[in-house]
């Protein structure tokens, strides 16, 4: 099996020059592609070599004429256990900024292709700096009149709690784009208090699922072969622990698979407690993003994509039990610092120095 990294958006002055140096890997493969900017015939590829283990080479001037400016971005395929799927793709961008924009771009991108295809596109959005990061959405050409949000997790607070996920889209974006409320899943809001006054989680994840089912009828979206909703697009972000949505290490709820499992969990491990889509829906998804930014987060990506699991546990890393189905695809978004500690980044943290470095001529 094969993953593919992508180092996007490093700006090169053409007389940089890269000595890039990958670890002794078996079947690890940097790819380089860089790229000469010229006005009068726009962007021409220059050079394509490949770094096989502990082998390095350097990348030619791009140009002599040092006023130009040049792109690089390489790929990288790392060789690896039947765990990872040949559709699983990486993409380190310099910054959380950018991370933020690819965020967006793939909201609309998909957005605009579900709604030619079908006349509706299936969005989840989880909490936290992704949600902050759909901010960006605003301004942008999605049909949020086609447009059926759903969150991935959501604590059980009163409607209007500043700790509310639907309360934190509305503030965000939702109000100021004009999205239709009626097409929003939001949480109910049963008076059934738990010690710090919120909501039953039981009640709301049995109702959250209900609506789930409801909308897929009704609006038609694809289903998996064990009958599970098909959300056109899944955004997660990933915590430090590797959790993701509600789904934490060592918890029962990230064991929870297989046809007939719920759609929507549960989850007492803090409080206020909170409702969480289950580990088949994500994994249903045509297209999965799992996204993270910051240094604090580079040994939970390493553990995820590189280290095997020791002991086979099947709950120990919930983001790396995130593998698409039937055709579906995930995406790894992270920036520079998040991707500090995965192997193949030596090459990359290279890539990245030298970026910087051309940043401040």
């Amino acid at each position: 099996m094969a993953a593919t990294i992508a180092f996007q958006g490093l700006k090169w002055p053409p007389a940089c020059r890269a000595s890039l140096r990958l670890p002794a890997s078996s079947g690890t493969t940097l790819h380089v592609t860089a790229y000469r900017c010229n006005p009068s015939r726009g962007a021409r590829a220059l050079e394509l070599q490949q770094f096989q283990g502990q082998q390095s080479r350097q990348l030619r001037k791009a140009s002599r004429n040092t006023s130009k400016c040049a792109a690089l971005i390489s790929y990288v395929e790392v060789a690896a256990g039947s765990d990872y799927p040949e559709d699983l793709a990486v993409e380190v961008h310099p910054t959380e900024a950018a991370v933020g924009s690819r965020i967006c771009e793939l909201v609309v991108h998909a957005a605009q292709v579900a709604v030619a295809q079908r006349g509706a596109f299936f969005l989840a959005i989880p909490g936290g700096s992704v949600l902050k990061m759909c901010g960006g959405l605003v301004g942008q050409p999605v049909p949020w009149d086609r447009t059926f949000l759903f969150y991935v997790n959501h604590k059980c607070v009163p409607l209007g709690d500043k700790a509310s996920t639907h309360q934190k889209a509305l503030d965000l974006f939702l109000m100021r784009v004009g999205a239709p409320l009626a097409n929003v899943a939001a949480l109910k809001g049963f008076p059934f208090l738990w010690p710090q006054g919120s909501s039953d989680p039981v009640v709301e994840a049995r109702e959250y699922e209900s609506w789930l089912r409801q909308i897929a009828v009704q609006r038609g979206m694809d289903l998996t072969s064990d009958v599970v909703p098909r959300f056109d697009l899944m955004l997660l972000g990933m915590g430090s622990d590797g959790h993701v949505g509600s789904l934490y290490p060592g918890r029962s709820e990230t064991s929870i698979t297989g046809p007939g499992a719920p759609l929507v969990l549960p989850v007492d491990k803090k409080q206020p407690a909170s409702i969480t889509l289950s580990l088949p829906v994500m994994c249903a998804a045509k297209q999965v993003v799992i996204a993270m930014t910051g240094a604090g987060k580079a040994e939970a990506v390493r553990a995820a994509l590189q280290t095997p699991s020791p002991f086979g546990d099947s709950i120990e890393m919930p983001a790396r039990r995130v593998r698409p189905v039937e055709g579906g695809s995930a995406l790894w978004l992270m920036d520079g610092p998040a991707a500090s500690r995965l192997d193949v980044a030596a090459g990359a943290r290279a890539l990245l120095a030298a970026d910087n470095a051309a940043r401040a001529l």
